[in-house]
């Protein structure tokens, strides 16, 4: 059984931080709720130290 782990990743680019979030877990609404959670707290943690975060990328 996997428990909730979660990797987080920030990595300086010349737009700014780009924030990497995965969480591993056998719980769908997990897999769903707590990247998008992380990531949002991540970025707004960065926005209040001034450290700019770049666009997202959006691949189609």
């Amino acid at each position: 059984m996997i428990s909730n782990s979660h990797s987080l990743k920030l990595e300086e680019t010349a737009k700014g931080v780009r924030i990497s979030v995965r969480v591993y877990t056998n719980d769908r609404n997990t897999a769903i709720n707590e990247p998008i959670a992380t990531y949002l707290e991540t970025k707004q943690k960065c926005e209040k130290e001034k450290i700019l975060v770049s666009p997202m990328e959006i691949s189609k």
